[in-house]
């Protein structure tokens, strides 16, 4: 993705697509790439801040965790996918298979958690 494309994707209001996510409404291809394609421009950007210039070890080592971060999420992404079709394959009953998606929310739960608590504390939190 060049500069200007991601500049683009980083600028994008993503709201309308997000709202769809709280409704619960399960996004097509081309809303999930715009998802992903944003997400990784809104990093890249922060991590081309924290590269830039006069690098610090503070600097070199938050921009080593960002990329951290963006393979798990990008391991996570999948197991979630795998994990579905693997649970399709299953024959679950119903009621089983309601418990198996409930527990897949619950871990996506506790990250949100996560990062909500850690951006408190970013903030000033405690």
């Amino acid at each position: 993705m060049s500069g200007l494309q991601r500049e683009l994707m980083r600028s994008l209001d993503l709201q309308p697509t997000i709202g769809k996510l709280d409704a619960g409404v399960a996004l097509d291809f081309a809303e999930h790439s715009l998802l992903r394609e944003a997400a990784e421009a809104r990093l890249y950007h922060v991590l081309g801040k924290l590269e830039s210039g006069q690098v610090s070890a503070a600097s070199r080592h938050a921009a080593q965790e960002l990329q951290r971060l963006q393979a798990s999420c990008m391991q996570v992404s999948s197991g979630v996918q795998t994990s579905c079709l693997a649970l399709a394959r299953a024959e679950l009953s119903p009621a089983d298979l309601q418990r198996a998606c409930e527990a897949l929310d619950s871990q996506l739960t506790y990250i949100k958690a996560c990062l909500q608590r850690a951006l408190g504390r970013l903030h000033g939190g405690t």
